[in-house]
């Protein structure tokens, strides 16, 4: 299945960037039938003791041993290699994270510090900062969420080695649930409206040029009680897009997912019985935890059982991902790998799985996402040479020889300065290639758009293109 390869990038000579996404697509319905995807299980890490927080990047896996120590370690493994039994990075102690992108390792230590290290082990550099209770990375870059209920996110840049805080408020459980891709890091942000309310935004900051938006409307107004009419919990970030979860603030109403989309008070994306909460999305595929078959126990009480759903956000189809004994939450997708935490041998283990499409084998699926957008030099700043980094992800079937063939820019002063990027021989699912490319952009072009075009062979050679072929 296609998906648009799709860039929007403005400059100026304050740098101010921003990706433009398409437009939200309508709400997703559940669609009942055959199972659109086959799925593929592997316990990852079932050791005695809890393994926490899983995080992955290609077929690495990385998460949290308490097992392997009480202050808990970074552990690894590969799923690509049936006989990894997995391995342990850096010194013990993890207070948050881990988080893994392209072999890169970030954590917050025991120590107030947000370290990052590589995969095989080789520690780099450890940045102080506000106690972590939340992580997420991407590239050289992690955003943070205050430890114990704290009201401040973080930047850490690891290039630079400094901390900087974006958003902090005096009281508790103001600013919360930060997530991070490409240069798009989000966040909830709760806004005071005098002394009436509290009301839970979500905040979209570009980490390039620091300016920040709200992505839902603000004044959804007050209960009878004096609260929020919506609560908002967990965005995550791909491609533009953000997901969260939603509910109105009322006795017995559920979690449902939901797009934060600006000028709304969010588009509905999963609606089904029971909460739908910690929402993770890459490239179309969406996974989420669900508890709509939980049950009574013997005393009457409700026992939520956990289970972890996935959806494709262009058809709406929804599948059971695993439904195992006892709960599975908080899964993360990145490609056609899901990995979760799994209590089904009675403490805390980390599971993965695979998802391919029923019937066949599957068509490449190739997206881009843009990362820094910079003036390399002040000479390239003179000569209006404007920068910028790209990553292509492959989530679907094998895809081969894969070339960025063609560049429109609007206006059409605009143009590739240099050679476009080198062919990739080939990329497996999950796998992504990067490259930069430099833009000639006149004096007094202050906003622009660029739409790339890539093809690549599939299983079959056939050759396929993305978003589809260019214009004549």
């Amino acid at each position: 299945m296609a998906v648009a390869l799709l860039a929007g990038l403005c400059a100026a000579t304050c740098l101010a960037v921003a990706l433009l996404a398409a437009g939200a697509a309508p709400p997703a319905q559940a669609i009942a039938g055959a199972q659109a995807w086959q799925i593929r299980e592997i316990a990852v890490a079932t050791a005695p003791g809890d393994q926490l927080s899983p995080a992955i990047s290609g077929n690495t896996v990385v998460f949290n041993d308490l097992g392997a120590s009480p202050g808990g370690r970074v552990a690894v493994r590969d799923l690509a290699d049936p006989a990894d039994s997995g391995g342990y990075l850096f010194a013990a102690g993890v207070a948050a994270g881990p988080a893994v992108d392209e072999g890169a390792v970030a954590w917050q230590d025991t120590d107030s510090r947000v370290c990052l290290g590589t995969v095989e082990g080789v520690s780099e550099t450890c940045v102080t900062s506000a106690a972590a209770g939340s992580l997420a990375l991407s590239g050289r870059i992690a955003v943070t969420g205050e430890a114990g209920g704290g009201s401040t996110i973080s930047r850490i840049n690891f290039e630079t080695g400094r901390s900087r805080k974006l958003d902090s408020h005096a009281q508790p459980g103001m600013r919360f649930d930060p997530d991070i891709d490409g240069d798009q890091a989000v966040w909830v942000k709760l806004r005071g409206y005098g002394s009436s309310y509290y009301e839970p935004l979500i905040v979209s900051y570009d980490v390039s040029d620091d300016t920040w938006s709200y992505l839902t409307r603000t004044g959804g107004g007050a209960t009878a009680d004096g609260e929020s009419v919506y609560q908002r919990r967990s965005p995550a970030v791909s491609g533009g897009r953000v997901l969260y979860q939603q509910r109105r603030n009322e006795t017995d109403a559920d979690w449902d997912i939901y797009e934060a989309v600006p000028d709304t008070y969010g588009v509905p994306v999963v609606v089904s019985p029971g909460d739908q909460v910690n929402p993770s999305f890459d490239n179309g595929l969406l996974v989420y935890q669900d508890n709509r078959n939980g049950h009574a126990d013997g005393s009457g009480g409700w026992v939520d059982d956990w289970d972890i759903y996935l959806m494709d956000l262009e058809s709406g189809r929804e599948q059971l991902l695993v439904g195992a004994p006892g709960d599975q939450v908080k899964p993360v997708i990145r490609g056609n790998k899901v990995v979760w935490e799994d209590n089904r041998g009675g403490d805390w283990d980390v599971y993965a799985a695979e998802i391919s499409p029923s019937g066949g084998q599957p068509a490449p699926r190739l997206t881009l996402a843009r990362g820094s957008v910079f003036w390399e030099s002040y000479q390239a700043y003179t000569a209006r040479e404007l920068s910028v980094d790209y990553r292509i992800t492959n989530s679907g079937g094998e895809a081969h020889s894969v070339t960025v063939e063609r560049i429109v820019c609007d206006p059409e002063t605009v143009e590739p300065a240099g050679p476009l990027p080198a062919v990739a021989p080939g990329l497996v699912a999950g796998q992504a290639m990067s490259f930069r490319l430099t833009y000639s952009v006149p004096d007094g072009v202050i906003r622009f758009h660029t739409r790339l075009y890539a093809n690549c062979l599939d299983s079959n050679g056939v050759r396929i293109w993305f978003p589809g072929p260019p214009p004549t």
